[in-house]
């Protein structure tokens, strides 16, 4: 992920080519994409290597070390850091948006948000999350333990021998696969990206004798302790989710987060599976979503996306379009590499999630930084940082979540052609263009009303 040489920004067309009779005309353009862009594409498709290529396929590059800059400065994250338990714990800043906002999710609290906000999105959304509320107790923040996330669980006595970590790796993807994960990657175990403290569910789970209702309104009575093990681990199955194309396209409306909640209900069914799996093999496992460590971290060492603008993970498959959950075990296995795809790259010039961010809570500098946006925002680590205090701002106006930086992402769509082009443009002169070029074919354009129209109208 080195910088761009300066001479060769100079030499980039920067400005966006001009739509219509007095500019570039629609074939024009296309004509010259294909000059710079769709040769490169077809190079990689018919596996012909390109320069800064390893030989693999749609320019994805391979790395034995971790490919996110950090320095000294970077420490454990500490849970008590994270913006909803901030919340929790009555940071008066912060209490009050997540009390609106967890208030209109439950339907406590009336939304006014129109068409896209009516009863057919919320009873959807409500059904999507179902699993999530009702059986995880709502874990979503990061509460360990709860539900299908449970740390305890019956350990064959017979445990079976893999002939190699190499087979363990294999057998392990292709039962989580399965078990129903969209892609699977193996991290080795690494303690940076373990909370240092973490929420301790038992003690949340009562105060006074009463069950905390923690789904509902913010509240102090919480209790962190440090992350420990009951065993030693050794590696981290990290599991990709796909959300919805359709539903997170119709951003920010509730159909995006009926999408988000039914891969949360699905993130503890497949941990719990693929847990469980490795457990009747005679090994121990942790079965995880957003709690006891960072997830997209985990997800970068395991070779399944690379590190974007909007601070979350960008895979080659799905785009940012995924939600992450994981197993940590001691069973011995093979660990993937971490892999880069240009999109440390494409983000330098891209900036439509920034320009379509409704509280410009993403970055707009132009180069990722050491600089923290927030006292939630971990230190040491070279990105682009996300303010969450302005994010959840919005969501408290919302009364969901808003996932508009997903659905405008250039990288977010089905797996077909122009993806596999946007891809692979990143790593030649086209790269500036590939904003215009991904507008040009209508993609990320942020229409709630028309947008849940088309939801409900799809055929199946």
């Amino acid at each position: 992920m080195a910088l761009e040489n300066e001479n060769t920004e100079k030499n980039e067309n920067t400005e966006a080519p001009k739509i219509g009779s007095k500019g570039v005309s629609r074939r024009g353009f296309l004509k010259k994409s294909v000059g710079l862009g769709v040769g490169a594409a077809g190079a990689a498709l018919l596996g012909i290597e390109m320069p800064g290529d390893s030989g693999k396929a749609y320019g994805i590059t391979e790395h034995d070390t971790f490919p996110v800059e950090m320095n000294s400065e970077y420490k454990r994250y500490d849970q008590r850091g994270n913006v909803f338990f901030r919340g929790y714990g009555g940071e008066k800043q912060i209490m009050p948006m997540l009390n609106e906002y967890l208030g209109k999710k439950m339907g406590v609290i009336p939304t006014t948000g129109g068409e896209g906000f009516g009863q057919l999105e919320f009873a959807l959304r409500g059904a999507a999350w179902s699993v999530e509320d009702d059986i995880n107790d709502y874990h979503a923040p990061g509460y360990a333990g709860l539900g299908l996330y449970k740390w305890e669980g019956a350990i064959s006595p017979n445990k079976y021998q893999f002939s190699s970590p190499d087979e363990a790796s294999k057998i392990l993807k292709k039962a989580s696969l399965f078990l129903g994960a969209d892609k699977v990657g193996i991290a080795p175990y690494d303690d940076r990206w373990i909370y240092s403290y973490s929420i301790v569910t038992p003690d949340l789970n009562k105060t006074e004798g009463q069950k905390l209702d923690h789904k509902n309104s913010a509240s102090p009575d919480m209790v962190f302790q440090e992350t420990k093990f009951p065993f030693t681990p050794t590696n981290v199955l990290v599991f990709v989710l796909e959300m919805d194309f359709d539903a997170i396209n119709a951003a920010p409306g509730i159909l995006e987060h009926a999408a988000v909640g039914n891969e949360y209900s699905d993130m503890g069914n497949i941990a719990h599976k693929v847990a469980s799996f490795i457990r009747l093999c005679g090994y121990n496992a942790i079965p995880c979503g957003n709690d006891t460590g960072l997830s997209v971290p985990m997800a970068i060492h395991a070779g399944l996306g690379e590190l974007s603008r909007i601070g979350i993970l960008v895979t080659p498959d799905y785009g940012p379009r995924v939600r992450l959950c994981k197993v940590i075990t001691d069973l011995p296995m093979t660990p993937d590499k971490p892999i880069t795809f240009g999109v440390k790259e494409f983000c330098t010039t891209c900036m439509k999630c920034a320009d379509a961010c409704p509280k410009q809570a993403i970055s707009r500098e132009k180069e990722p930084s050491f600089d923290k946006a927030t006292i939630s925002t971990s230190a040491g680590v070279k990105r682009w940082s996300l303010n969450c205090e302005k994010c959840i701002s919005n969501w408290a106006e919302l009364g969901s979540d808003c996932a508009v930086c997903i659905a405008t992402c250039p990288y977010n769509k089905h797996k077909e052609w122009q993806h596999d082009l946007a891809r692979v443009g990143t790593q030649t002169p086209a790269k500036s263009l590939l904003r215009y070029f991904d507008e040009l074919f209508g993609y990320g354009k942020i229409d709630t009303v028309q947008k849940t129209k088309e939801f409900w109208n799809k055929k199946s």
